[in-house]
């Protein structure tokens, strides 16, 4: 690999391709979609996923509850267990499993399928058991990640998923317009991706010794906040946690006298003082406060801080995920882990359910 100490900094690099594959390659599977919808409006939608899929599925809720017009709910395979009698024939599930082969998602939908709702699944496992238990399959247009945490996937995830709603949209030209967001949204990725790696490098020493995270974000960034924090405990192997900053003013912060490190995730038409304040109260305490927000402008850093430019509002969650990202995938070898490495005990089999490869 050219200059690359672990595959994951590679996907990393490559992940505008997400948006723009799925913008140059969705065309087919937008007219196959619409074509396969039955005659009867659906009454809600569900998106089913665990691990990075659930956080895809929570990055796209709500832009997918925007572009179909149809009420969606976020839920996790054991979630949607507990309300089978909930579903029907007009609640489509879209599962959301990049290898096809969680367990967990598997025997989910084969107990909704039970009820006559109609299952499609986002997946790269086209030959995977979930693909066969659905009766759509929509691909990601990426290339296989064979190794480290998923990077490419959860960008290819929330494509696709909003794929599907332009198709559930009643609007003829639903899908036209997301092409073009994900086309500008794309191009905003790949000026902001050697920024962030830049960022990372440079404060490699005080990432590489940070003992815990706390990961934090208001209304819709709160989703970001959750697949970030997932990224760090997944790859520096320390603890991480998300919170929605309502919940996090609201008792965890305490926290800080342990000094964690916080990585505040902020959205320029939100509210900008209240996150500005938690990340002083954790500098108070003699912690470090990563601020990373969005502007319309070139991306840039100042110190702790960096601001990624942004194509549309619609997919600008997207962007909020790669310094996370970048940590993940620089980080660890100053560290001493090799990402290309999996280790896994026996009893993750037992608890995840499935081990992806």
């Amino acid at each position: 690999m050219k200059n690359y100490e672990n595959k994951m900094q590679m996907y990393y690099e490559m992940q505008s391709c997400a948006l723009t594959n799925t913008a140059q390659q969705g065309d087919d599977m937008f007219r196959r979609i619409r074509s396969s919808l039955p005659p009867d409006r659906p009454r809600r939608v569900v998106l089913l996923g665990i691990g990075s899929s659930f956080h895809s599925a929570r990055l796209a809720e709500s832009e997918f509850r925007a572009i179909s017009g149809l009420p969606v709910s976020c839920l996790t395979p054991e979630a949607a267990l507990c309300v089978l009698s909930e579903f029907s024939e007009n609640t489509p599930v879209i599962a959301v499993s990049q290898s096809g082969t969680s367990t967990n998602t598997l025997f989910a939908i084969r107990e909704i399928s039970r009820t006559g709702a109609p299952v499609f699944a986002v997946t790269q496992g086209l030959d995977s058991p979930i693909a066969g238990e659905a009766g759509t399959v929509v691909p990601m247009y990426i290339p296989w990640e064979t190794a480290g945490p998923k990077t490419m996937g959860v960008m290819a995830s929330v494509c696709s998923l909003l794929l599907i709603a332009s198709s559930l949209s009643e609007k003829q030209d639903a899908w036209e317009e997301l092409k073009a967001d994900m086309t500008k949204e794309a191009g905003a990725m790949a000026e902001n991706l050697p920024v962030v790696r830049d960022w990372v490098l440079s404060l490699a020493q005080p990432l590489s010794r940070e003992t815990a995270w706390m990961v934090t974000g208001q209304r819709a960034a709160s989703a970001a906040a959750g697949e970030c924090a997932l990224k760090l405990t997944e790859t520096v192997r320390r603890t991480a946690v998300s919170y929605e900053l309502e919940e996090a003013v609201h008792g965890p912060c305490a926290s800080f006298i342990a000094r964690p490190a916080l990585m505040c995730l902020s959205l320029p038409w939100e509210d900008e003082k209240r996150p500005e304040a938690l990340c002083g109260a954790c500098e108070a305490k003699g912690g470090h406060a990563y601020r990373i927000g969005l502007t319309k402008g070139a991306p840039g850093t100042d110190g702790m801080r960096v601001e990624l430019t942004y194509g549309t509002r619609r997919l600008s969650l997207l962007q909020l995920l790669l310094p996370a990202q970048a940590v993940s995938a620089w980080i660890p070898p100053r560290m001493g882990i090799d990402l290309d490495r999996k280790e896994d005990d026996p009893f993750s089999a037992v608890l995840a359910g499935h081990l992806e490869p």
